[in-house]
């Protein structure tokens, strides 16, 4: 497989600017952009086969999921993931030890943001984390974003037509 590169340039003194959005303002951007967001695949290799984690997500799409982030202005995705683990496991990665696995392109029907009827789109850089078994308990959940995470087998998370389309896409590429 060849390997892919995410190359990122900032050109300028870019300043990350705060910006607080109501909820009519948020709808009106997803009308007309889509978001990126990073979602991180911790795994690990064991002799019955690759672990993942995962999450069983609070909100819609109410399911295990990948751990991520959406990407701010200013951050390149390897930020990006490794902010994510520091918001969810309060773990501090470096930003070069991500594998880039794939782009997932997600459509949904409905959103919280009025109108939740028009939906919105969302791109994901998906990037796996190999993880050695003695750092599992590295991974103790932090966020209300998720009921529980768990290491699941990767060919149980593949083949379980239960688990999303876009998790299974994705654990199908480590």
């Amino acid at each position: 497989m060849n390997k892919i590169y995410i190359n990122h340039f900032v050109y300028g003194d870019f300043k990350r600017q705060p910006s607080q959005l109501s909820s009519e303002e948020v709808g009106k951007f997803y009308d007309n952009f889509v978001p990126v967001s990073v979602d991180v695949v911790p795994m690990i290799v064991e002799p019955t086969g690759k672990k993942v984690l995962l999450g069983l997500r609070r909100e819609e799409p109410k399911t295990w999921w990948t751990i991520g982030r959406g990407m701010v202005p200013g951050e390149a995705p390897s930020e990006t993931a490794s902010r994510a683990l520091y918001e969810e496991f309060g773990i501090n990665a470096e930003i070069n030890i991500f594998n880039f696995v794939c782009i997932n392109s997600s459509v949904f029907a409905l959103r919280r943001q009025l109108p939740e009827k028009n939906g919105r789109q969302c791109l994901t850089l998906v990037f796996s984390l190999e993880v050695k078994p003695e750092e599992m308990n590295y991974f103790v959940f932090q966020s209300e974003k998720y009921h529980e995470v768990r290491w699941i087998l990767q060919s149980e998370a593949i083949n379980n037509e239960s688990f999303d389309l876009n998790i299974r896409a994705a654990i199908s590429q480590l």
